[in-house]
């Protein structure tokens, strides 16, 4: 049995067990059958192990120990649980089980951890010390500049048709993002990567900021979020605003309606053009994960507005950004994009690149 035929196997009786508690009884019953059919999965892939990575050896393991935690759970509570025992152990925490072991079989079938649309990047872009930036920087990548400039770039944007590892999550397709970010570059296989470091993600769902720290190791936190699109005949207005405590912070441009090219080797470029997400793990250790798509557009920009607490939203280190005039401003119209699976780059890697990269100097 191939894994793909495995997953979509899982596949069937896991979304007509969420089917069919619609009827609620009928479901709780044929999650009996769904949790056979997934323990009768996981035998298989045991003895697929040989074929798989690392990590994803780990994430079976982690499936077993779940299993063997909710079959515990299930003895304790028939010999001395209440009914909310029962209800937590006979069902939902086997349910949690059964949607891991899901996204699981669907992780080792494809490469792609999530597809979405990027829409309207707004990309205030500041030049900075390179100093600020020493402590985020992963291993084995350095301080990717354009002319000689520093950047850390504060982002607005939407995602839009949201899928994670092939599934719309209900409530979760549709929604805002604002992250501070910089730009640093890795050199493999006789090239270079030029990639981004998130300092902070903002999203207005706990589900995405749990997923995306727990599985990413990235820094995501949630705030109450809002954005607005505003058309006029010649010009337009995107508007994106958080929520930090209290208060309401904004960025907003208006632009030109039609869309233009962003030319080689200019500053938007730069800006635009990574194509790798790094995240510091340790000292030792990286995270890089690829996002492919094609080349964006941009509208020319007419206004802006900036209210911003920096020193509230990002540390004393940025306060320095309330007084600091952009470097340069865009409005990217953004596109389809894919975000394939993590890879975790061990020390050792990371070493040779380093050797690699002064060698090639």
């Amino acid at each position: 049995m191939t894994f793909t035929t495995l997953h979509k196997i899982n596949k069937i009786f896991y979304f007509t067990t969420l089917g069919l508690y619609l009827l609620v009884y009928f479901g709780m019953l044929f999650q009996i059958v769904l949790g056979i059919v997934q323990i009768i999965l996981g035998i298989i892939l045991l003895t697929k192990m040989k074929e798989l990575s690392k990590e994803k050896k780990r994430k079976i393991q982690l499936y077993w120990l779940l299993v063997f935690t909710a079959f515990i759970l299930i003895l304790s509570n028939c010999a001395f649980g209440n009914d909310l025992g029962n209800f937590l152990s006979f069902f939902v925490f086997p349910m949690l089980i059964a949607t891991y072991f899901y996204f699981l079989t669907a992780n080792i079938t494809s490469d792609s951890f999530l597809k979405a649309e990027w829409k309207n990047l707004a990309l205030f872009n500041y030049e900075v010390d390179p100093k600020i930036l020493e402590k985020y920087i992963p291993a084995g990548t350095q301080i990717d500049i354009w002319n000689n400039k520093c950047y850390v770039s504060l982002v607005g944007f939407m995602f839009k048709n949201t899928k994670v590892l092939g599934v719309k999550i209900p409530f979760h397709v549709n929604f805002e993002e604002v992250n501070l970010r910089f730009y640093v570059k890795r050199f493999e296989n006789g090239e270079w990567k030029r990639g981004v470091v998130f300092i902070k993600e903002i999203v207005p769902k706990k589900a995405i900021t749990f997923i995306a720290n727990t599985l990413y190791q990235e820094h995501y936190e949630t705030q109450k979020m809002n954005h607005e699109i505003v058309e006029n005949d010649n010009t337009q207005t995107f508007v994106y605003q958080w929520k930090n405590k209290e208060q309401w912070n904004t960025i907003e441009l208006e632009t030109e309606k039609q869309s233009t090219e962003i030319e080689i080797d200019s500053e938007a470029e730069f800006i635009t053009e990574h194509y790798f997400g790094y995240t510091k793990i340790d000292e030792k250790a990286t995270f890089e994960y690829e996002v492919q798509h094609p080349r964006w557009e941009q509208f020319n920009v007419l206004n802006h507005k900036i209210d911003i607490d920096f020193q509230e939203n990002y540390g004393n280190e940025f306060e320095f950004l309330e007084t600091t005039i952009p470097t340069s401003i865009f409005l990217a119209k953004g596109s389809a994009i894919e975000v394939k699976n993590k890879c975790k780059l061990a020390e050792i890697q990371i070493q040779e690149n380093l050797t690699t990269t002064i060698n090639s100097y």
